[in-house]
């Protein structure tokens, strides 16, 4: 378990321990055939599909909170993400990829459910969860600009005007950047013994090893779904390159 003297810092330590082990799996793209990397952006379409249902549900639960400003943060975060799992799926179909098509994969809706159950009924596990998924948002759109770029590179096609360079770099143009860091404004200078307070009215205040727990538990569903995303594309090739 990894904890500093501000909670933002422990779960930054946290999901830099969980992204570095999928970088470094990712690091060669060569290793996997065409098919497993298509397979790959199809099951991340999947999260910018259900985005803005998790984030209308985390402004729903922060309403709880005596600072109406993270809520406000959070339905922010919603207004710009609106509209982007369309872009998404444009920019796939342009290099052929169907996200209609898809074939269910168990280990993508439980971590669905996983995510889901952190974002209520908890506002102080809430905040934690939304942190730690913000902060990964980042490393999964650098990585999948690299996919994006080794697969339409195999397929000859034009990168550098293509849709997919421009979805990946709108969201590493700052807008998962600052999402991260407008909430991180929140858990900044708090430590894990931070309890939380029901102040007049009935509101609360942010329980810090509730929002550490929210966090964890986040970065640990990230990590089973990323495991669970490698190990089937790993599969999937053996299958296809002894056909």
């Amino acid at each position: 378990m990894i904890f500093t003297d501000d909670l933002a810092d422990t779960i930054d330590a946290l999901n830099l321990r969980f992204t570095a082990g999928v970088r470094a799996e990712l690091a060669d793209l060569t290793r996997f055939l065409t098919a497993s990397l298509d397979w790959l952006m199809v099951e991340h379409f999947q999260f910018s599909s259900r985005n803005t249902s998790f984030l209308a549900t985390a402004a729903g639960t922060a309403a709880a909170f005596v600072d109406k400003s993270i809520e406000a943060e959070i339905r922010r975060n919603l207004a710009e993400e609106s509209g982007h799992a369309q872009m998404y799926k444009r920019a796939l179909r342009d290099i052929g990829i169907e996200v209609d098509a898809r074939l269910e994969f168990p280990p993508t809706a439980y971590f669905f459910h996983k995510i889901s159950g952190l974002l209520t009924p908890d506002p102080s596990r809430m905040l934690g969860a939304m942190y730690a998924t913000e902060t990964a948002a980042i490393f999964e759109h650098e990585v999948f600009r690299d996919i994006s770029k080794e697969v339409i590179t195999r397929r000859s096609a034009d990168w550098s005007g293509s849709r997919l360079k421009q979805f990946h770099d709108m969201h590493l143009s700052g807008v998962e950047q600052s999402h991260k860091d407008e909430l991180g404004k929140f858990l900044h200078g708090l430590s894990v013994p931070t309890v939380a307070m029901t102040q007049a009215g009935g509101g609360r205040t942010i329980d810090a090893a509730r929002a550490h727990d929210g966090a964890n538990n986040a970065i640990d569903a990230m990590t089973l779904w990323w495991h669970d995303l490698l190990s089937e594309a790993y599969v999937a090739d053996s299958r296809r390159s002894a056909a």
